[in-house]
């Protein structure tokens, strides 16, 4: 097995010497006997350094695609991402954009990409890869009627006339279900304009014109239709229909019998033949058009149709009739009438003198109806035979058993896990955390062995200080990780539980104890309690990462100060740190005037952040080794690509595409306004977010979050005044006992703080420092103020010295 170290060390030196080739071949032997997505990463950076763009994007692919596969999506965003930071025509890359954010259920985010991938296929000529991604489009806005125009014409534009009939139709469709006659009429048309003989528009103006009350103009298009397609029995068929509605029996029976030469199965035109030869009174024929039509029927399980049909034939042909009727009662489970029919059919038989035949009837009949004496005497008269009959009953193998239809019930109405998860970090982001608390247990108690939901607890336990409630999370954590099979992360959690609350009697039953260094737990060596893992908080370094690649550095802090506040000496949570004030350096300094590149980074290589990585190096080898891995700060600047320019006529789609979308949501729909909301904030429509989070605050279960909201994007837009409006109106319709109060009421203070009324701020920020010091960086907000407010707010702080942004391409 190859040794990642050595190859490491390897990989470096041939790179100190400029010899990336031989660098590349070093990764490779990983890459052959173990593949993994950092190392494909690792080498599509390599090839991109030596200037090998083709080589390089097929790594990056391959990295992406594996990253996907084993369900990090966020690494595969930020790697597709990249890839479109290296051709941002990618059509691969945007496509799975476009999926991952559909996923996601960001739909407007999706579509965007779809549509930038549709384009660039569109100009490589790949249209059966373009018809695909157009479908992916209107699946989003399946109504859309604009968006389905604009699509049209776009496969009109690249001669896909089969795409644009496909959609031209289902507007025809839409239109009808309405009862807009005139303009489904004009779609169809549009159709038969292009492909003269799609038999869909044909059939769907026939079906306008009957329900407008326009026979005669059905019969002529069809006469149209039936020239045109002489050999389609579906047309032929549906001729047959109008003519018979017109009460033209002869002309429909000719068109009938055409289709039964080409088609002697066709069980429709046997009926309607049956039918004409019925009304004029030729039973014989009648019937035998009927009887092939209802043994398929039968074969289908249509029993109830066939039942009646068969009655309708009993007097003509009762043997027949009857074998058939006496089955069928049988697999319906009626047997009184099953024991009827088997009689009637006895009957008939030994008037046809077929006596051993009538028997048989009359013995099955007389398993139903056990006992019966009539039954007895009918046998007995027939085999001149004294002996009662067999009482047990007789095996039929020809007794077919009941198909059984499952039926699938199925929960309206209520949220999946994932949705509620979703929900809580919501609330979370914006300091609701007793909403969150109540969401999370609630879901414990509904999914009490999800691993996800406790580590969420736990984290939230401790953030709040309610260490035992923590250690309680901990405790269940480390019996599910077990259970697992991972006895190195239940491990782990115990540790984490004795760090939270070190006295806690329940640790100190299974022998962990701080005063009880020498006695680690078992397979850990001794420095694991001084030194944490990171593995044992993937959930809120990712939670974190994730913030981080939304921009909500903010939030990412939060978590991070935290965590680093349980574990001061972990190098990993540090890094994060840096790396987010190293981002926020950067973009204050943006890119150079003359490459619109950023600076790199004068900070030493090797400063390598592993995400959940198995092989972290030791200490005095990691600064021997350039950073090729997908560190937090990939993530980041993934996320601060420039959008997808997309042409003036796609463009009109997407913009089809949100109209569509917000006349589908309605007014009412609170609950999808607000989520779409945070959609779009997240996605940097700030303008779009605040109408949506407009409509949603007139719910009034809405009011208080999309106030909230709505007050974090008017900041976002400057609009500082509107913004101490919205949070004033909110706070004073909140109790202050409830938590969410005060976190209105630092959102209010930031507004002012921002709108020039530093006193105002002071005054506010003081009231949150009365009431939790430690809440968020209210502290902070306080020194900084008292010194702006006491000294004038001339005075400016020293700026903080940049750091370069760290790039290895």
């Amino acid at each position: 097995m190859a040794d990642k170290t050595l190859i490491m060390k390897e990989a470096q030196k041939f790179l100190s010497r400029g010899q990336i080739d031989k660098a590349i071949s070093e990764w490779e032997k990983l890459i052959q006997e173990s593949p993994d997505g950092n190392t494909f990463n690792i080498i599509g950076d390599l090839y991109f350094k030596k200037g090998d763009k083709r080589n390089a994007i097929e790594s990056f692919h391959q990295a992406a695609k594996f990253f996907r596969d084993e369900g990090f999506s966020l690494k595969a965003l930020a790697l597709y991402k990249k890839l479109l930071n290296i051709n941002s025509s990618d059509p691969e890359a945007l496509c799975a954009l476009g999926q991952l954010n559909e996923e996601k259920g960001l739909s407007t985010d999706a579509i965007k990409y779809y549509l930038a991938a549709a384009d660039t296929l569109a100009k490589e000529g790949k249209k059966d890869r373009l018809l695909e991604i157009y479908e992916k489009i209107l699946s989003l806005s399946p109504s859309n009627i604009p968006l389905r125009n604009k699509v049209a014409e776009i496969f009109l534009k690249e001669g896909l006339t089969s795409g644009a009939s496909k959609e031209y139709i289902f507007i025809a469709e839409i239109y009808a279900e309405k009862g807009n006659i005139k303009e489904a009429e004009d779609y169809y048309r549009k159709v038969l304009k292009i492909q003269p003989l799609n038999k869909e528009a044909l059939l769907g103006l026939v079906r306008l014109y009957e329900l407008s009350g326009r026979p005669e103009m059905a019969d002529e298009t069809l006469k149209e239709a039936c020239a045109l397609l002489p050999d389609d029995t579906g047309v032929l068929f549906r001729h047959a229909e109008i003519l018979l509605s017109r009460g033209e029996t002869g002309n429909a029976g000719e068109r009938l019998r055409e289709i039964l030469e080409k088609e002697p199965d066709h069980v429709g035109a046997r009926r309607l033949l049956g039918d004409i030869y019925l009304q004029s009174g030729d039973k014989e024929n009648a019937w035998k058009e009927y009887l092939p039509m209802i043994d398929a029927m039968i074969l289908e399980e249509k029993y109830g149709e066939s039942v009646e049909l068969l009655e309708s034939f009993r007097e003509f042909d009762p043997l027949e009739t009857g074998k058939r009727l006496a089955s069928l009662r049988r697999k319906l489970g009626e047997d009184d009438l099953a024991a009827e029919e088997l009689v009637l059919l006895g009957d008939a038989l030994r008037d046809r003198e077929l006596f051993e035949e009538a028997i048989g009837c009359y013995r099955d009949a007389l398993e139903i109806r056990s006992g019966d004496e009539a039954l007895t005497e009918k046998i007995r008269a027939l085999t001149k035979e004294q002996e009662p009959p067999p009482e047990q009953p007789v095996d039929h193998d020809e007794e077919e058993e009941e198909k059984i239809i499952p039926t699938a019930v199925t929960e309206e109405g209520k949220k999946s896990t994932e949705e509620i998860l979703i929900e809580a970090d919501i609330f979370l982001r914006y300091g609701l955390h007793n909403e969150a608390l109540r969401l999370l247990e609630g879901l414990k108690i509904k999914d009490p062995r999800n691993i996800e939901v406790h580590s969420r607890l736990k984290s939230l336990y401790a953030s709040a200080s309610d260490k035992e409630s923590a250690v309680t999370e901990c405790l269940i954590l480390s019996e599910l990780y077990k259970r697992s099979g991972n006895a190195e992360l239940a491990e782990g959690v115990l540790k984490e539980a004795l760090s939270i609350l070190p006295e806690d009697p329940r640790l100190a039953e299974r022998g962990l104890t701080a005063e009880a260094p020498g006695e680690p737990l078992p397979g850990l060596t001794e420095n694991v309690l001084e030194e944490p893992d990171l593995k044992d908080h993937e959930e809120e370094i990712s939670e974190a990462d994730f913030y981080t690649g939304q921009g909500l550095y903010k939030e990412a802090y939060e978590i991070l100060e935290r965590l680093s506040g349980l574990f001061p000496e972990n190098r990993e949570i540090a890094k994060r740190i840096e790396t987010l004030n190293r981002m926020e350096s950067s973009i204050q300094e943006g890119p150079s005037e003359k490459t619109g590149e950023y600076p790199e980074s004068s900070a030493p290589s090797g400063e390598e952040v592993f995400i959940g990585g198995d092989h972290t190096p030791p200490a005095h080898e990691q600064e021997e080794f350039e950073d090729f891995t997908l560190t937090d700060q990939d993530l980041v600047e993934a996320e601060e690509m420039p959008e997808p320019i997309l042409d003036d006529d796609v463009l009109d789609i997407f913009h089809e595409f949100k109209k569509g979308l917000e006349k589908e949501l309605g007014e009412e729909d609170s609950e999808t306004h607000y989520n779409l909301g945070i959609a779009y904030k997240e996605m940097g429509l700030i303008d779009d977010a605040i109408k949506e989070f407009q409509t949603s605050r007139d719910d009034p279960k809405r009011f208080l979050q999309s106030s909230t909201m709505l007050g974090v994007c008017y900041m976002e837009k400057g609009v500082f005044s509107l913004a101490v409006d919205v949070l004033s109106g909110a706070l004073e319709r909140i109790d202050p006992s409830d938590e969410s109060y005060w976190a209105v009421k630092y959102d209010l203070a930031e507004a002012y703080e921002r709108d020039n009324n530093p006193q105002k701020a002071l005054d506010l920020y003081t009231e949150v420092f009365g009431w939790n010091a430690g809440f968020r960086n209210v502290s902070d907000k306080v020194s900084q103020l008292k010194t702006r407010v006491g000294e004038g707010e001339g005075r400016q702080e020293k700026p903080k010295e940049k750091k370069d942004r760290v790039s290895y391409l």
